[in-house]
């Protein structure tokens, strides 16, 4: 029974990733496909079901000649139609790429603006193009198949309190040969500046940015301290004080693969950890919408953490005035539970919520020492000494295992909610000159000074305070568009 019932779930995991049998593109039947269109896509499509028992450059080989397909029927579609006009010749070769995309598992660019007619023939042909390149497929048959792989691992077990927490043993050593890899190359490669001829190690100046863990971790830390900062001041400054809140939100059961006790949840819906992290964001995005439909402005951080299995759940600090604190709660509560039938029932406890929010109490910690735990355990390198009470296994260890999670499933671990953009602040700790900054405006020469102090608090409210909608920013940064196109035509 047992072995029936893994295999049934590892034949519905390779469901969700696998092309159907028999399943191919309508484009191959609309008479418009070269005659060798219909064979050479069958043989794609079983190539495609194999990757997960291959390796990377099996990925590479049929990126490449998807590419060179795709090329080809480009140019026949162009003879065959070139009585058609402009525009609807670029909008049959874009819902030609567009099947063959979704066919094989890739989401076509522009599809939503495609369908609502908002796209320029410029706009077209640049996604045209990137359908049509090796680049685009390499990168998706790559990630993919690692994680068509890595959900493959947490359905049998691989991934789990008494084997691997957190993510695959083969994942996590590939994800660190990787990271080596690309600081070799890094360190071997240099920066030029084009108008002093001044160069720079690619390294130093990765290094020397919040990619190095050490430096992101602090300036988390000054941000979350900035808006408790700001809470406490504007309790002064108003007649409405904020209260702080802790918060950790759990999925329902049906999003766990295994129990803490090492035996299968029979429960679990087979859901992957990018699917689990998409129902919090989407609930907490339903949430927001609510709130703010009653008035309730929030401000904080939420961090993403892994259950032992893989499983994604959310850990985090939130900031609102005290009179609308009840709303906040009946608000996060009725949709963190909409899943939940456990707590629906009559007489459910509180421990059967999947959501639990207390206040914080300053005589216990603040809200800047709450959240560090959080945001060192999740950071290689920052991790604290000693190990989990939970799993067993050391901080260091964990952290890593977290963050070759986050990168492989392309979940956001560290979110801010509310506040204004960290991109200006970054831009303006880049200027070491404060007289040049004040010579700008008295305005710039104020963010900047608050920017190079360290000073968040000070910086949101020169920003315009606590809410204050993009439009209404003192500042924002402006990005100019490359001089040349990339290799698809488009200016980035």
């Amino acid at each position: 029974d047992i072995i029936r019932h893994d295999l049934r779930l590892v034949d519905l995991t390779h469901q969700v990733y696998a092309i159907a049998p028999g399943e191919l593109p309508g484009y191959l039947f609309g008479g418009l496909a070269s005659d060798d269109a219909y064979g050479a896509v069958r043989s794609m499509t079983f190539r495609f079901n194999a990757l997960v028992d291959g390796d990377e450059s099996d990925a590479a080989l049929l990126a490449q000649d998807l590419a060179e397909f795709l090329c080809d029927e480009v140019e026949y579609l162009n003879r065959t139609l070139r009585d058609e006009s402009a525009p609807e010749l670029l909008g049959v070769l874009y819902s030609m790429a567009a099947g063959i995309a979704e066919h094989f598992k890739a989401d076509p660019p522009e599809w939503s603006r495609f369908t609502g007619k908002k796209l320029t023939p410029e706009q077209l042909k640049i996604a045209i193009s990137r359908m049509i390149s090796v680049r685009f497929w390499s990168r998706h048959f790559r990630t993919f198949t690692r994680r068509w792989r890595e959900h493959l691992y947490i359905t049998v077990g691989d991934v789990r309190r008494q084997r691997s927490v957190i993510c695959s043993p083969q994942w996590v050593q590939h994800w660190m040969a990787s990271r080596k890899r690309g600081r070799e190359i890094m360190a071997e490669t240099d920066l030029e500046d084009e108008e002093t001829g001044e160069t720079l190690p690619l390294l130093s100046a990765v290094d020397a940015s919040v990619s190095n863990n050490e430096k992101r971790r602090a300036e988390m830390m000054t941000r979350v301290k900035g808006m408790e900062e700001l809470a406490e001041l504007d309790n002064l400054a108003q007649d409405s004080d904020y209260i702080g809140l802790f918060f950790t939100w759990t999925a329902p059961r049906q999003y766990h693969a295994w129990l803490e006790t090492g035996r299968r949840n029979r429960k679990w819906n087979g859901a992957s950890p990018r699917e689990t992290q998409r129902y919090f964001t989407r609930t907490f995005k339903n949430c927001s919408t609510a709130l703010a439909r009653r008035d309730v402005h929030i401000f904080g951080m939420h961090i993403t953490e892994s259950h032992h299995d893989g499983t994604p759940h959310w850990h985090g600090v939130i900031f609102v005035r005290k009179e609308q604190e009840a709303t906040l709660r009946e608000v996060f509560e009725s949709y963190a539970n909409a899943e939940n039938c456990s707590a629906h029932k009559p007489g459910a406890s509180p421990a059967q919520s999947q959501l639990m929010i207390k206040p914080i109490n300053k005589r216990l910690g603040s809200a800047t020492a709450y959240i560090t735990k959080h945001i060192c355990r999740n950071i290689e390198g920052c991790a604290p000494g000693g190990t989990d009470r939970e799993t067993g296994r050391p901080w260091t260890e964990l952290a890593r295992h977290s963050a070759a999670w986050a990168s492989l499933w392309g979940i956001k671990q560290f979110q801010f909610i509310g506040g204004p953009p960290v991109s200006v602040w970054r831009e303006l700790r880049k200027l070491s000159d404060q007289k040049q900054a004040d010579s700008v405006s008295p305005v710039f020469g104020e963010l900047h000074h608050a920017a190079g102090a360290g000073d968040w608090a000070e910086y949101t409210r020169l920003q315009g305070g606590l809410p204050t909608a993009r439009k209404n920013l003192t500042m924002r940064t402006w990005y100019q568009a490359a001089s040349e196109p990339d290799e698809c035509g488009q200016y980035t």
